[in-house]
C-alpha cells in the first residue's frame, strides 16, 4: 500500500507533528510513505528526509506548487491522507481535485470536527475524526449527510518517547532554578500564546486554592493577555506565579512538565485533541481540566477521570478539583508511575498507526467498519447515553437546561449551516 500524507507545510505546527508521527509510524508498519507540503518547506522536514521518506514540496511561486502536486500524484498512491481543519477552503479543494485524478482514496484528519457540504467535502471517502466528542459534533452537524458517509475515530499519534519523566534528582534542580521552595505544590500551564487557547479563570481558581495551600503556579507560553490579567493581581499572589516563555524543544518541556505536580487546564475554547494534555501525562504529571460542552470537549476523553487526572464540570469546581488532586496522592503517583502507558495504550504511533492502516483497508475494500458497542469503547459511535455520561459524571454539578438547550441549538445542522453561510459572507466582504 502506498499513502500519501498531505500537509500545509514542514513547520513545528501540531497538525504538522501529528501527520509526522503517523508518517513514520506507517512507514515502520511496512508502508509506503510519502508527503506532500503543499504551502512550503520546514524543519519537519529533517525527519522525513532521516526516514527515507520522500517529500513533494513547491520551492516558492504557485508554478512550483503545481509542479510539487503533479509529482506526488505521479508517484500514485493508494490512499491521500489530508490533515484539514474541515472548514472549505477552495485551494484545498483544488488541490484534492488533482489528487483525486490518479484514482487515490481520499481519507482526511477532520481537526475542528466541521462537517464540510461542500465540494471539498465531497470529494473526501472517509473522515478521521480525533475524538467521540469530535465525532458527536461532526455527526450533529452533517445530520443525515454524515450518517450516509464513512467516519471513524483516529485520535492523534502521540510521540511518547518526545516528553521524558525527571528524575528526583533532576527535579529538584529545576524547581531550584525556577526558586520553587521545597515543599511547595505547583500547578503548572503550558500552551501556546493564543488567548483563546487560555482564561483568566485560571487565576481566579489558583488564588481560592491559595487561601488554604502552599501552592505556585508555572505558566508556560502564556499569550500577552494573561500576563496583563498577571499584572493586576496582589503582589502576594504575583510572587507565587512564574512565568516562561514558550518554548520549541522537547527536553525543555519535559524539564518545565516535570517541575509542576499538576497540570491546570481551562481553556475557552475546550481542545478538539489537546496534545499538550497528553505531554503532561507522559511527565507523570495529572491534569485538572475544565469541561467545555459548548466549544471543542475532547480534553474529558484525553484526560480521563481519575486515571489522568480530574474533569470539573464547571468553573466553579475547578478550585474543589484542584485540592481533590492536592490532597489525592494515590492519584498522583499512579499518574507519575502510569502516565505514560495510559497516553501509550491509547495514542501512541504504533496504536493509531495501526489503527489508520486498518481504516485504510476498509476504505479500499469498501467493507463495512462494525465498531464494539458500550460507553467505553472509543470507537463505538456516540449516542445520547455516551453524551449524558461526559457531562454528568464528574466534580460539581450537571450542565444546567439552558446549557443542554444551546448545545442542541448548537449542533442542529440547519442552523450550523445558516452560520456557515454568514461567515463566509463575512469573510468575503473584507
Amino acid at each position: 500500500m502506498k499513502v500519501l500524507t498531505v500537509v500545509p507545510d514542514l513547520d513545528i505546527g501540531g497538525t504538522q507533528r501529528v501527520g509526522q508521527n503517523l508518517s513514520l509510524g506507517l512507514s515502520a508498519l511496512g508502508v509506503e510513505v510519502a508527503v506532500l507540503a503543499h504551502r512550503g518547506r520546514g524543519p519537519r522536514e529533517a525527519a522525513y528526509r532521516a526516514a527515507g521518506i520522500p517529500i513533494f514540496h513547491p520551492s516558492g511561486d504557485d508554478a512550483h506548487a503545481g509542479t510539487a502536486v503533479e509529482a506526488a500524484v505521479k508517484w500514485a498512491p493508494d490512499i491521500v491522507h489530508m490533515h484539514r481543519t474541515g472548514y472549505p477552503k477552495p485551494n484545498e479543494t483544488r488541490l484534492l481535485r488533482q489528487l483525486r485524478s490518479g484514482g487515490a482514496k481520499i481519507v482526511e484528519t477532520n481537526v475542528f470536527a466541521r462537517f464540510d457540504w461542500t465540494e471539498g467535502g465531497r470529494l473526501i471517502d472517509a473522515h478521521c475524526l480525533l475524538s467521540k466528542w469530535c465525532a458527536f459534533k461532526w455527526n450533529a452537524w452533517g445530520g443525515r449527510a454524515a450518517r450516509l458517509k464513512r467516519s471513524f475515530i483516529l485520535p492523534n499519534a502521540v510521540d511518547t518517547e518526545s516528553i521524558q519523566p525527571l528524575s528526583d534528582a533532576q527535579r529538584q534542580s529545576v524547581r531550584a532554578s525556577l526558586d520553587i521552595p521545597a515543599g511547595r505544590f505547583v500547578f503548572g500551564r503550558v500552551g501556546q500564546p493564543m488567548m483563546n487557547k487560555w482564561s483568566p479563570a485560571i487565576f481566579d481558581a489558583f488564588q481560592d486554592v491559595l487561601r488554604q495551600y502552599d501552592v505556585g503556579l508555572l505558566l508556560v507560553g502564556a499569550p500577552p493577555e494573561m500576563l496583563q490579567g498577571l499584572a493586576s493581581l496582589p503582589e502576594d499572589v504575583r510572587a507565587r506565579i512564574i512565568v516562561v516563555p514558550v518554548t520549541t524543544s522537547d527536553e525543555r518541556l519535559s524539564s518545565l512538565i516535570g517541575a509542576m505536580d499538576g497540570f491546570l487546564h481551562i481553556s475557552a475554547i475546550g481542545e478538539s485533541f489537546g496534545m499538550v494534555l497528553c505531554e503532561a501525562m507522559l511527565g507523570g504529571v495529572p491534569v485538572v481540566t475544565l469541561s467545555t460542552p459548548l466549544r471543542d470537549n475532547s480534553q474529558l476523553e484525553v484526560v480521563g477521570h481519575e486515571k489522568g487526572g480530574l474533569v470539573a464540570l464547571t468553573v466553579e469546581v475547578v478550585p474543589a478539583a484542584m485540592k481533590l488532586l492536592i490532597d489525592g496522592k494515590p492519584l498522583r503517583d499512579a499518574v507519575k508511575t502510569g502516565g505514560n502507558a495510559w497516553v501509550a495504550s491509547r495514542f501512541g504511533v504504533d496504536v493509531i498507526s495501526r489503527k489508520a492502516l486498518s481504516i485504510y483497508h476498509s476504505v479500499l475494500s469498501g467493507a463495512p467498519v462494525t465498531p464494539r458497542n458500550g460507553l467505553d469503547d472509543p470507537d463505538g459511535p456516540p449516542d445520547g447515553a455516551w453524551l449524558r455520561s461526559m457531562l454528568t459524571h464528574w466534580i460539581g454539578p450537571a450542565p444546567t437546561l439552558r446549557t443542554t438547550l444551546m448545545l442542541k441549538l448548537l449542533h442542529t445542522p440547519s442552523l450550523y449551516r445558516i452560520y456557515l453561510m454568514k461567515k463566509s459572507l463575512s469573510k468575503g466582504s473584507h
